[in-house]
């Protein structure tokens, strides 16, 4: 079984949204793996337990980032080795598709 993450983007003018897509076996060490990085920030620039890696948080110091929100390198190095931690993993991305007109499957 595949289990899928899905985050939301958008702009005014655009909206998208993207999926990680996670076999059922690698979900839970990728789970541990991700809290190993937010908690190494804790530990490393104070940041707020249960902080989550959302990028709108991380970039403007919400739900706990807000000790790292003026470091833009310490921020980057936070989604960089949580891009690592994805890429030790057997997952898969990109965007969702859009289902064609007339297509009502729920």
């Amino acid at each position: 079984m595949l289990l899928a993450y899905v985050d939301e983007s958008y702009t005014r003018n655009r909206y998208s949204m993207v999926a990680l897509l996670v076999p059922d076996v690698q979900a839970i060490s990728l789970t541990r793996a991700l809290g190993e990085v937010v908690a190494g920030a804790a530990q490393a620039y104070e940041v707020v337990l249960p902080a989550e890696l959302h990028g709108t948080d991380l970039l403007h110091g919400n739900r706990g980032w807000a000790p790292i929100v003026q470091m833009r390198r310490a921020a980057v190095g936070v989604y960089h080795a949580a891009f690592l931690a994805i890429a030790d993993h057997e997952v898969a991305t990109g965007p969702i598709p859009r289902r064609p007109p007339g297509d009502d499957a729920v």
